[in-house]
């Protein structure tokens, strides 16, 4: 880490592997229906949508190799207090269910394999995901802000988009987000395309576009036809 102590409070979230079987893996759960599962079979029962799967550009990035490099493993940030940072006990829970969602993909893909006749290549380990995690012992649950010699800090705590701009009684919910089923607002005649998990758990990525702009502009034709 360019000879620099790096601190990573981490959250419950998701981890596919870059490439499996030969192939990419967006590729795979594409090919496999993985993608195309309904946006209300996504829905938690907090109301929230499930959060994406952390996939490298070029390689598999996993919290047991952050550790491997150096990177200080801790549990999800819970504040300030008394001029040190909290964290939570959380980080082996964290780095289970990272391994879970890697390996529920794979096993998809497999089946997909199998059931489709592929003659993909054997499973391979992927290095990112069998490094021995190095964790700090005890685990770290404070940090002194200026005996660690923080000196920088930088929040990805995810994002939404900005829909205040849209003055509709009705088309967006409280907190300021489209109210919409597959792109079909709940005011009539309004239309949202390229949402995060519009429709579908592909919906807000690039291999969606094309079917979701016709299935739009179909009902488009449809509003305006006599």
């Amino acid at each position: 880490m360019a000879g620099r102590a790096v601190f990573l409070a981490t959250s419950r979230n998701g981890r596919w592997v870059r490439r499996y079987r030969g192939g990419n893996i967006l590729k795979w759960l594409t090919l496999s229906g993985f993608l195309d599962v309904p946006r209300k079979e996504l829905v938690l029962p907090s109301g929230k949508l499930q959060a994406r799967a952390l996939v490298g550009a070029t390689h598999t990035i996993s919290l047991q190799s952050l550790s491997a490099q150096g990177v200080v493993l801790l549990g999800r940030f819970r504040g300030e207090e008394n001029g040190s940072l909290v964290f939570g006990d959380e980080l082996d829970d964290h780095m289970r269910f990272a391994d879970e969602v890697s390996a529920n993909a794979k096993r998809l893909v497999d089946e997909y394999i199998e059931r489709a006749g592929l003659d993909a290549p054997l499973a391979e380990d992927d290095p990112a995901e069998t490094v021995a995690p190095r964790l700090p012992d005890p685990p770290i649950r404070s940090l002194d802000w200026t005996a660690s010699g923080i000196r920088s800090v930088i929040w990805c705590t995810g994002f939404t988009g900005d829909f205040s701009w849209v003055r509709l009684p009705g088309a967006l919910d409280a907190a300021g987000q489209p109210v919409h089923e597959d792109g079909v607002g709940a005011v009539p005649g309004l239309f949202f395309a390229g949402l995060d998990f519009g429709s579908t758990r592909k919906s807000g990525t690039i291999p969606a576009i094309p079917e979701e702009v016709a299935g739009i502009v179909e009902r488009l034709v449809q509003v305006r036809r006599p």
